[in-house]
């Protein structure tokens, strides 16, 4: 007789039912997870008032006080309700704001002169958000389309499929490709604070271009990912993302600064997750084959 793990109802246990789960039910509840976080994280650095938050403020005509003592808080608090109502309701209408809110906030660093470095570094925000949506679908024309629950779908088209992977590897390859940027390109005072967490003083990172040569290394790892995000490649980024962020913690950065670019850890598995159905949809749609209606997965 073959035994299995079970919980005290007799069913399989929910890290069971996790684990053996179709591949899209995985991929649904991982984004899912992955864009409540990243705006539970937004909303802590709202909370936090942050200072780096007030040059966005100020292109609207909003003084630092006011920022300060009222404006953070309202948008931290209605971050962290988009968050929760990510994962108690995830309607498609409120999956739409997170993408757009992820593109507009980013948008805002190059306006104030950050420069773009700084909206492709933020590439997770809206490329994981939007892989969610093009998995749940968009809701037509109808407003109950919008507003109802999305859940996870049981099946869904090669195009589904190959939108959903573009999302996540484009979103991975910016996010990687503006982290580049700022040592290669912009110096980002915070980048020294890393290096001389191991005992690498200014000095030293500057005579041997540590940043330039980390930097590209990035870039070059960005570029890859469109080239072609082979499985060993994207194990890689995602220990890489995970170290390398860690970091921002561990030299006194506030640790919403590593929550809110949860998009950098979640959407490495996601491109695993998606390979497999993305590689029989893209060979069917290139033979010409009749597309299938909804491939399950």
């Amino acid at each position: 007789m073959t035994t299995q793990t079970t919980g005290t109802t007799g069913r399989p246990s929910p890290w069971k039912r996790a684990l053996t789960a179709p591949t899209l039910t995985k991929l649904y509840w991982l984004l899912r997870i992955g864009v409540a976080v990243e705006y539970l994280g937004h909303g802590w650095a709202g909370l936090s008032r942050s200072k780096a938050w007030l040059p966005y403020y100020d292109l609207f005509g909003i003084s630092a006080q006011a920022a300060t003592d009222y404006l953070m808080y309202l948008t931290g608090a209605f971050d962290i309700t988009v968050g929760i109502i990510v994962l108690l309701w995830p309607a498609r209408i409120v999956l739409l704001h997170a993408t757009a809110w992820g593109v507009f906030t980013a948008l805002l660093r190059p306006i104030v002169g950050e420069g773009w470095w700084e909206f492709l570094e933020r590439g997770g925000n809206y490329g994981m958000p939007l892989a969610l949506l093009a998995i749940v679908g968009l809701g037509g024309r109808s407003v109950r389309g919008w507003l109802t629950r999305a859940d996870a779908p049981r099946a869904v088209s090669d195009k589904t499929w190959i939108t959903a992977h573009w999302a996540a590897r484009g979103g991975l390859a910016l996010l990687l490709i503006g982290h580049g940027g700022f040592g290669a390109f912009e110096d980002k005072a915070f980048l020294y604070t890393f290096f001389d967490y191991f005992g690498i003083g200014r000095a030293a990172v500057q005579d041997n271009n540590l940043l330039v040569v980390f930097g590209i290394f990035e870039i070059l790892l960005g570029i890859a990912v469109l080239i072609k995000p082979a499985k060993s490649l994207v194990i890689f980024i995602l220990v890489w993302k995970v170290i390398t962020e860690l970091l921002r913690p561990l030299v006194g950065q506030p640790w919403f600064q590593f929550v809110e670019r949860v998009g950098d850890y979640v959407l490495p598995p996601a491109l695993l997750l998606i390979a497999a159905a993305y590689a029989v949809a893209l060979a069917r749609t290139r033979s010409g084959a009749p597309a299938a209606a909804a491939v399950a997965e």
